[in-house]
C-alpha cells in the first residue's frame, strides 16, 4: 500500500498545475464547509450556553403562566407549597421565579429610564470604576454602558441617581457584550431582597422528590392538585416545566440549520467530484503504455484499478486538508469580526476528511475501472 501511494504522489507531482487546478474545487468547497460548520457550532454553543444547564435529577418542576396578558403578578402562595409538599413522593418544595430582574424607574435631574434591576453578581468586570461587594444596605450601584450614556454626558461614577425614590451612587460600570444577557443595573443583594425582590412572582415551584420516585406521575399529580386548589387557578395555567427538553430541542434546531447549509455549500465538492473524474481520465489516456507494461509483467486488473483509486483518493485528500488549513486561517479571520467565538469540532474534521476520501472514490472509480478493463493486445497494438 505505502508503494501505491508513493506512486500515486509521484504521479500527481508530474503534473503540478493540473492537478492543483483540479484539487482547487475540493479546496474551496472543504473551506467553506469548515467555515460554515464553525460558525454553527461557535453560535449554538453560545446561545446554549447563555440557556444554561438545569439540574433535573430528584426534581419536578411546575410552571404557572397566566392565561390574561393583564395578569402576570400571579404564581404560587405559600399554600400552594403546603399543598403540593402533601403530594405522595414529594419531600420539599421551594417557591422561585423564571424571572430573575425587577423592573425599576431610575432617574436623573430631569431624565426617567424604566430599567431591568437585580442583585449583584459574584463576579463583574467593570470597564470603570473599583469593583467590591456591596455588603447590608449599601447604596451603591452598578450601572450598563448603555445606562450611563442615557443619563450622563460626561463621567458617570460617585454621581447620584434615583432608583424608585431610593438614591444610589454609581460605584463602577460594566460591557454588555452583543451575545450576552445582563439588566442595566445591579445593587447589593440585601437592598433587593428589601426594595425590589417582591416584584418578582413566584411562577415556578420546585418539588425535590424521594429517591427512585416515579417523577412523571409526581408532575402529573401534583399538576392536578394545583388545577383544583391552587389559589391564581383562575388566572392562570399550570403545568410541569422541562427547560432541558426546551434546550436540547432549540440546540437540534440550530443544527440542522447548520447542517443544512454546510450539505448546501458542499454541492461545490460535487462538480469538485466531476473535475477529478475528469483528470483522471485524462491521466489514464497518458499512461495507456505504462499500463500495457504492467499488465505484461503480470499486474492484474485489481491491481491496476486500486492504483488509479489511490491516486484519486489521494488527488482528494490532499485538496480536503489544504482545504482544512485554509478554514483554520478563514475562521480565525472571521473571529475577529463574529460576537461570539466560532469553533472548529473534531466532528467537522472528520466529516471533511471523510467526504475527501468519499469523493476520491466514487469519481475515481469509473476511470480507474476503464484503466483495470483495458485489453492487453489492444494497449500493446497501440505501441
Amino acid at each position: 500500500m505505502t508503494d501505491k501511494i508513493m506512486i500515486a504522489l509521484k504521479s500527481i507531482g508530474k503534473n503540478k498545475n493540473r492537478n492543483f487546478l483540479t484539487m482547487l474545487g475540493i479546496i474551496i468547497g472543504i473551506a467553506s464547509v469548515i467555515c460554515i460548520l464553525a460558525i454553527g457550532d461557535g453560535f449554538t454553543h453560545t446561545v446554549t450556553k447563555g440557556m444554561g444547564s438545569h439540574d433535573t435529577r430528584n426534581k419536578v418542576t411546575l410552571q404557572w403562566e397566566s392565561t390574561s396578558d393583564y395578569n402576570t403578578d400571579g404564581g404560587f402562595t405559600a399554600n400552594d407549597a403546603s399543598v403540593l409538599s402533601k403530594v405522595p413522593g414529594v419531600d420539599r418544595v421551594k417557591l422561585a421565579s423564571s424571572i430573575v430582574e425587577a423592573g425599576a424607574k431610575v432617574q436623573y435631574k430631569t431624565k426617567n429610564i424604566s430599567i431591568g434591576l437585580n442583585k449583584q453578581p459574584k463576579h463583574l468586570k467593570l470597564v470603570k470604576g473599583t469593583y467590591f461587594n456591596m455588603t447590608g444596605s449599601s447604596n451603591g450601584v452598578y450601572i450598563s454602558e448603555d445606562l450611563a450614556h442615557k443619563l450622563f454626558k460626561e463621567n458617570a461614577i460617585n454621581r447620584l441617581i434615583s432608583i424608585d425614590g431610593t438614591v444610589f451612587v454609581v460605584q463602577g460600570i460594566y460591557h454588555i457584550g452583543d451575545m450576552n444577557y445582563r439588566p442595566d443595573a445591579y445593587v447589593s443583594k440585601q437592598v433587593f431582597k428589601d426594595l425590589f425582590a417582591n416584584q418578582i412572582s413566584k411562577d415556578q415551584a420546585k418539588l425535590y422528590v424521594q429517591p427512585n420516585a416515579n417523577k412523571k406521575q409526581i408532575g402529573r399529580t401534583a399538576v392536578k392538585r394545583m388545577k383544583k386548589m391552587g389559589e391564581q387557578k383562575n388566572i392562570g395555567k399550570y403545568s410541569v416545566s422541562n427547560p432541558d427538553a426546551i434546550s436540547k430541542q432549540f440546540t437540534r434546531v440550530l443544527n440542522d440549520i447548520t447542517y443544512f447549509i454546510a450539505f448546501i455549500a458542499g454541492i461545490s465538492l460535487l462538480i469538485a467530484g466531476i473535475g477529478v473524474m475528469n483528470v483522471m481520465y485524462i491521466t489514464v489516456s497518458e499512461r495507456r503504455k505504462e499500463i500495457g507494461i504492467r499488465r505484461a509483467f503480470g499486474a492484474t486488473s485489481g491491481d491496476i484499478r486500486n492504483q488509479f483509486l489511490i491516486e484519486s483518493v489521494v488527488l482528494c485528500v490532499i485538496g480536503g486538508i489544504i482545504g482544512i488549513i485554509l478554514g483554520y486561517i478563514l475562521v480565525a479571520i472571521i473571529n475577529a469580526f463574529l460576537p461570539f467565538k466560532a469553533v472548529i469540532t473534531a466532528y467537522a474534521l472528520i466529516l471533511s476528511l471523510s467526504v475527501s476520501t468519499a469523493v476520491g472514490l466514487i469519481f475515481g472509480f469509473i476511470p480507474s475501472n476503464k484503466a483495470a478493463k483495458s485489453e492487453l493486445v489492444g494497449l500493446l497494438k497501440e505501441e
